[in-house]
């Protein structure tokens, strides 16, 4: 597993405003912190349903991931990997607005 990665990942059932059941998710986690082999990794999951929020990074076939809802989650609920990795530019955008939504 490498940063960028889509898996999917069962979040169980949302409290208002959570992720929620199963769905596509891309692992934010940097690479040098996934080598030492995480029992939790820091994910944005991904939904087809487009608001149009400034917050939303197109996937192309995958919807749009939701950098307003980073998630820590354990390995035990990931589901499968897809075989897809996003590539540095959307995770740079992805990681870029959660850096904006924490004021760093």
């Amino acid at each position: 597993m490498r940063a960028g990665d889509l898996i999917t990942i069962d979040f169980g059932t949302p409290a208002s405003g959570e992720p929620g059941f199963v769905r596509p998710a891309i692992v934010i986690t940097s690479d040098d912190v996934l080598d030492f082999r995480q029992h939790a990794v820091l994910v944005v999951p991904c939904t087809t349903t487009k608001r149009g929020w400034l917050t939303e990074v197109n996937i192309d076939g995958h919807g749009v991931a939701q950098a307003h809802l980073p998630t820590t989650v354990s390995v035990d609920r990931i589901v499968e990997a897809v075989g897809v990795n996003v590539g540095a530019v959307a995770l740079r955008q992805i990681r870029e607005l959660i850096a904006d939504l924490l004021d760093l």
